[in-house]
């Protein structure tokens, strides 16, 4: 078991600063778009929030003296109803096609689990890796 461990060292030693390195790298990507996303949604939350009230506005004003001013008033909460459920199955569907957060670290482990199996076969047993853990969208 030494003298396999004594073998096993430096290759593990590169895996390890290989691994350090890709994670720095997926961790900079995500930070990177998760801050671009964050941007984007605050800009189109304050714009879409600010429109719509000056649309609304427009629309009491423009109805206020008339017969159909409840009518107005009921199309707009039906038609912001309807726009909250588009951007709910919206943001559903965006998010299963989204690849995994670390998948290509994930990957590289599970393809060094691998490797290793087939160079020493008394590590059998170890191939499975870590536990799959949810992402952040529940799936």
């Amino acid at each position: 078991m030494l003298e396999l461990l004594s073998r096993l060292l430096p290759a593990l030693v590169r895996h390890v600063f290989a691994y350090g390195a890709l994670l720095s790298d997926e961790a900079a990507e995500a930070a990177r778009e998760m801050r671009r996303r964050l941007v984007a949604a605050l800009i189109v939350i304050g714009a879409g929030a600010l429109a719509a009230l000056m649309g609304c506005a427009w629309v009491i004003g423009a109805t206020w003296d008339t017969p159909h001013r409840l009518q107005a008033l009921g199309a707009l909460c039906l038609g912001f109803t309807a726009l909250a459920l588009l951007a709910v199955w919206f943001a559903s569907a965006r998010a299963r096609g989204r690849p995994r957060t670390f998948a290509r670290l994930n990957a590289e482990w599970q393809e060094d689990l691998r490797q290793l199996v087939a160079l020493y076969p008394s590590l059998t047993g170890i191939e499975r890796g870590p536990p799959e853990a949810p992402d952040a969208g529940g799936n």
